[in-house]
């Protein structure tokens, strides 16, 4: 089975999307959140009504990890068409989280994360979900909402010349007047 030409679109793809993640963290969480409502709908729904037993092979052609392999042959395959039906809902749940923003965008971008890490090791072509996760995770530390102490681990190391006490910061070796 040849993928390298989708597997070489799925990496540009995922690399304009960490592109925009970067550039504009706002566009990209709403561009992804559309997305991850688009591939449930059009891909995995579509795929449950066509050709369920398709998850199957999708876990068992080629994973990286042999647990995946496992899991799809002796899991997924007893009931694959729910299976396809619970990937998409979770999709769509966290493609509507992330579009919503605030507290549930940033509890979507995290779903989101945790999903593309946990399919990345299916096969060659799903690897590039690494990058995809990574633009999520680039929206996720950017989020102003985020709490100071992950604000201050996205934006580089501390001020060496000062002490981060939560909201308050003090000089070292300054006494406190």
């Amino acid at each position: 089975m040849d993928t390298v030409p989708e597997t070489s679109v799925w990496t540009a793809f995922c690399l304009v999307a960490l592109g925009l993640a970067l550039w504009r963290p706002g566009a990209g969480r709403l561009v992804l959140g559309i997305f991850f409502i688009i591939m449930a709908v059009g891909v995995n729904v579509v795929f449950v009504l066509a050709a369920p037993d398709g998850f199957v092979d999708l876990g068992t052609s080629a994973p990286l990890l042999s647990p995946w392999g496992w899991v799809f042959e002796h899991v997924v395959a007893k009931a694959p068409a729910v299976f396809g039906l619970l990937v998409a809902s979770y999709e769509v749940t966290i493609g509507l989280m992330m579009m919503k923003g605030g507290r549930w965008g940033s509890l979507g971008l995290v779903g989101g994360i945790v999903f593309l890490l946990v399919i990345a090791p299916l096969g060659p072509w799903t690897v590039p979900n690494l990058i995809m996760a990574a633009a999520l995770g680039a929206i996720l530390l950017r989020d102003p909402r985020l709490p100071s102490s992950l604000r201050d681990f996205s934006s580089g190391p501390p001020d060496a010349r000062r002490v981060h006490l939560g909201k308050d910061s003090a000089q070292q070796g300054v006494p406190a007047s």
